[in-house]
């Protein structure tokens, strides 16, 4: 009898595991077998900003052709190993295609230029952008309205001191996402950060111990071509513990000065930048009246480096400057705080490895620090 309950125990046991087991598969069957998940639909990337003209801009989808018509914007996308979104320019600029811009992207010569910051809305839909950045001069025009019109998000970015630079720069990497972003925002916090210890050094300097500084543009070998007060050169002449000598010109607007206004401030350091910086500067040591300044007698007259742009400018590399502005201006103060010509050179190659991906040799950036090409020779040679 034992024998017998114990097998009919064993048949009913049998039979519920049957049981379960067939619910599982018929009724539920996600429990016993896997599922064939389906693979979502991919959201398309979506991006509202808030450009410097204070429209709200809507981007639908990734940004892969750029079409920029501000050409001191240009350099920051081959800084930032970018240049392959540039599908199009105003001009294509010897200021921002020069030898060094070349070294890094060769590529750049190849971009289709419009010839002009205004070009016709057919040959923008031409080159089918995804995105175009108008020139700053446009703006009040309600050119970027009109690009929009026709369904090509225009945005406007522009800058004139480190402060506009971070936002300008916040709002493209809003655009761009990425790792473009995240180069953007480091070159953000690290220009924070370089103004802040720059400025913390030299915040206890007197007024009457400020050196004047005169700064030459030199787009062309003109001495009297400067830049307006309240620029971004005022921010890191006085950042560096200077006195920007246009502020003593009350020079608000325009950047013309005469050689007599350059001799009644009299200033103790010259520093002469743009590719007709050789020029200037020979000029300055050999000219009657400009011979005689202060800066000249005392031996402190200066080149300036430029690379995809000026870096005394605008531009991602304008970061270099506030160190380099420090020892030119600075001297004693930079070289006690470790900013030297040599602490400068592997700054140089540190940061474009960083941003381009490029990695410069020690004598290619020791010509770059001295206002020279890739290959040692000056842009534009003293005769």
């Amino acid at each position: 009898m034992k024998r017998f309950r114990k097998g009919i125990s064993l048949i009913i046991v049998f039979i519920l595991i049957v049981a379960i087991v067939s619910g599982c598969t018929k009724d539920n069957p996600g429990t016993t077998e896997p599922v064939q998940e389906t693979n979502p639909e991919p959201v398309e990337r979506t991006v509202t900003v808030t450009d410097m003209s204070g429209d709200t801009v809507t981007i639908n989808g990734e940004v892969k052709k750029i079409i920029n018509l501000w050409p001191a914007g240009t350099s920051s996308f081959f800084v930032m190993g970018a240049g392959d979104l540039i599908a199009g320019l105003a001009v294509n600029s010897p200021a921002t295609m020069n030898s060094w811009t070349q070294l890094f992207y060769p590529e750049c010569v190849n971009i289709p230029a419009l010839g002009s910051t205004t070009p016709t809305i057919e040959n923008l839909i031409k080159l089918e952008p995804d995105l175009v950045i108008i020139h700053p001069s446009t703006a009040k025009d309600g050119f970027a309205q009109k690009i929009r019109e026709v369904g090509i998000p225009a945005i406007n970015i522009n800058f004139s001191n480190y402060e506009t630079m971070i936002q300008a720069y916040t709002i493209l990497g809003e655009v761009l996402g990425g790792e473009y972003q995240g180069k953007l925002n480091l070159w953000s916090s690290a220009v924070e950060t370089k103004l802040a210890k720059v400025r913390s050094l030299t915040d206890g300097i007197q007024e009457a111990d400020r050196p004047v500084v005169y700064y030459i543009a030199g787009q062309t070998d003109s001495l009297t071509t400067t830049m307006a007060a309240n620029s971004i050169i005022s921010d890191w002449v006085e950042s560096a513990g200077g006195v920007y000598a246009p502020r003593l010109m009350d020079l608000a607007a325009s950047a013309e000065v005469t050689p007599e206004a350059v001799f009644k401030v009299n200033p103790d350091v010259i520093i002469c930048a743009g590719v007709y910086q050789q020029i200037e500067k020979n000029a300055v040591e050999t000219t009657e009246g400009w011979k005689d300044l202060k800066a000249a007698t005392t031996g402190r007259i200066y080149t300036n480096p430029y690379a995809c742009f000026n870096w005394d400018r605008f531009g991602l590399e304008s970061q270099l400057q506030i160190n380099y502005a420090l020892m030119c201006i600075q001297p004693e103060i930079a070289s006690a705080n470790g900013i030297t010509k040599k602490t400068m050179i592997n700054e140089i190659i540190d940061f474009y490895k960083k941003y381009t991906d490029f990695e410069l040799s020690t004598t290619q950036a020791e010509y770059m620090l001295n206002g020279l090409r890739p290959d040692g020779t000056a842009e534009f040679p003293v005769k």
